[in-house]
């Protein structure tokens, strides 16, 4: 009879507790401050030698607007940017994402390649290789893909392409 009498005094005094605590997470996910989306940070990040300085992907048509600085040690010339969600290389000779004015970056300096001042309009694409559309594009969505950049050298003549990771939520214009 003791042991049963303990369970229920163990259960009243700390139940009640177990029921408030449930009853604030429920409520936290409800208004939306758990909700994975809203905790996700933004991020753009190239491998060592390039910087995203600034980002930003528009709603409705996923423009994507992108500062880089570059520390390569040579001044380079970038032919062609690539936003895509495909893991896989994409041909860059063949895809036209609208990169049309070469941007060169001297040694340890920032230019916009994409959106600012470059007069280049890049729009990122989906996993099926296909620009995004408006139902694609909201505010608020979040979006997870690479950035890939095809540049030279000046000095040396050598041609290389670096990815990036691009993490970010699309923005009003």
């Amino acid at each position: 009879m003791k042991k049963g009498q303990s369970a229920m005094e163990y259960l009243m005094t700390y139940g009640w507790a177990i029921l408030v605590i449930i009853i604030v997470i429920a409520v936290l996910f409800y208004i939306g401050v758990l909700n994975p989306k809203n905790v996700t940070p933004t991020s753009c990040t190239f491998p060592p030698g390039m910087t995203c300085a600034s980002f930003k992907l528009v709603q409705t048509d996923g423009t994507l607007d992108l500062r880089v600085g570059q520390a390569t040690g040579h001044p380079i010339q970038i032919l062609n940017v690539i936003c895509t969600q495909a893991s896989t290389p994409p041909d860059m000779s063949v895809i036209n994402t609208g990169y049309t004015n070469v941007t060169t970056i001297p040694i340890g300096e920032q230019r916009w390649l994409l959106g600012g001042d470059s007069g280049n309009d890049v729009k990122c694409l989906d996993s099926n290789g296909a620009l995004l559309g408006a139902a694609a594009a909201q505010l608020g969505e979040f979006y997870k893909g690479k950035i890939w950049i095809q540049y030279n050298e000046t000095d040396t003549g050598m041609s290389r392409t670096v990815v990036g990771d691009l993490a970010t939520k699309f923005e009003t214009s």
